[in-house]
């Protein structure tokens, strides 16, 4: 007797040249009896993960019909061969039914799905031979080699599929950031959405998102983050550089306003940047802008990215932007002679930066000095003496509503000609 029929002589309750050994060759008997009724046994495996788990309902017959049920049929035939020869399954013998459970991860089927088939199966095998007309037969040591062959099958599996899986993210990660490049550079990509099996919408809103600053090395924690979400919704096409990235969030057709409607209306992208907070710990800012059109894409990132800026430039706190949330901000920044003259305001303090950092600071708090103070960790005697400063060189007072107005109005273009250059 072998070392693999010793063995499950032993864990049937016996010695490997006792009365276990009657057992075993039982055992063996049974299971080479059993090879005849395999395609009934296989039969019923598949119809019953078909009646019990809806993930193979949604497979094609072919696979049902064929691949499914041949794979099973010859996962079976290989156990009670291996029993019926009282040894274990070779790796060269395993490697059909690991391969079979990667085939699986490709036709989307859940994992838990995957292995639920070798519990049924071997549920069955165990009523066969339960149920066997040789009273002198002991089904039970049969269950020594059902539980080891699970013991091999099912980890390697597991671990195919997952390995399997991580391929297929990666490649739909990179399907969906080429064709977010394509898009996003003007050029036609629906060629290319083809051949990656994939669906552009006719309509995309562009967000641009920048990431929260973190310590260390959470940076790539978090992008991983993103990612993994992400994975989870391959409709929304995305690509990341530094710390930052632009998603293109497949939008519906537009009500009878057009244009002028709500976009999305305001909810699939914020519920996905909320999943996105959520994923990675912490807000972050981004700017959202609508194309109608693949070809105005380019011209949405455009808008969405200067959103973002002009949002980051007056110190607003992290959310979802849109042009509608700061237009007299973006009014103010396009370039020319009324933003440059609004800029010039406040040239005096160009060599005072602790004055322009005064004047944000009582502007982001509302013009209420308490806060300002505390927010700039000075005492209120001496914010006022620095807004009296203020004044004295730009002329305004930001303590009265006009002057307040008119500073608030040069900040915001003092610091996008900062940015931008004249």
């Amino acid at each position: 007797m072998d070392d693999a029929s010793g063995t499950a002589g032993v864990a049937s309750g016996g010695t490997a040249d006792g009365s276990a050994g009657g057992e075993v060759a039982a055992a063996q008997e049974l299971a080479a009896a059993l090879l005849l009724r395999i395609p009934e046994m296989a039969a019923e495996t598949v119809a019953r993960l078909t009646a019990d788990i809806p993930a193979y309902r949604l497979l094609p017959d072919s696979v049902l019909g064929g691949d499914l049920v041949a794979n099973t049929e010859a996962v079976l035939k290989l156990f009670f061969t291996t029993v019926a020869e009282g040894r274990a399954p070779t790796e060269a013998e395993l490697a059909a039914p690991v391969a079979w459970g990667a085939e699986r991860a490709r036709d989307g089927v859940p994992l838990e799905a995957v292995l639920r088939v070798y519990p049924l199966g071997a549920r069955r095998a165990w009523e066969l031979a339960a149920a066997g007309p040789d009273p002198v037969a002991d089904p039970y040591a049969l269950v020594t080699g059902l539980l080891a062959f699970l013991g091999e099958v099912m980890p390697k599996v597991a671990e195919a599929y997952l390995r399997e899986q991580a391929d297929l993210d990666w490649e739909q990660r990179e399907h969906g950031r080429n064709l977010a490049g394509v898009l996003l550079a003007g050029r036609p990509a629906r060629r290319a959405a083809e051949r990656y099996g994939r669906t552009l919408a006719e309509r995309y809103e562009v967000v641009v998102l920048r990431l929260p600053e973190a310590p260390g090395g959470a940076t790539n924690r978090i992008l991983r983050a993103l990612r993994s979400e992400l994975d989870g919704n391959p409709e929304v096409l995305a690509t990341f550089k530094g710390e930052g990235g632009v998603l293109l969030v497949p939008l519906g057709q537009p009500g009878p306003l057009g244009p002028l409607a709500p976009p999305g209306p305001d909810g699939a992208t914020r519920r996905l940047l909320a999943r996105l907070d959520t994923a990675a710990e912490l807000r972050c800012t981004a700017a959202a802008a609508v194309a109608e059109d693949h070809g105005s894409i380019p011209r949405a990132q455009a808008e969405a990215s200067e959103v973002l800026s002009l949002a980051e430039d007056l110190g607003r706190p992290p959310g979802l932007y849109r042009l509608a949330d700061l237009a007299v901000e973006y009014q103010l920044v396009q370039p020319g002679p009324a933003r440059d003259a609004l800029a010039r305001v406040l040239a005096p303090l160009d060599d005072q930066p602790h004055l322009i950092a005064t004047l944000r600071e009582f502007i982001a708090a509302g013009y209420r000095r308490a806060e300002a103070a505390e927010a700039l960790t000075v005492h209120r005697n001496t914010l006022t003496y620095r807004l009296g400063r203020i004044r004295l060189l730009t002329g305004h007072d930001a303590t009265d509503p006009a002057g307040a107005r008119h500073l608030a109005a040069a900040l915001t273009a003092y610091g996008a000609a900062r940015r931008t250059g004249p």
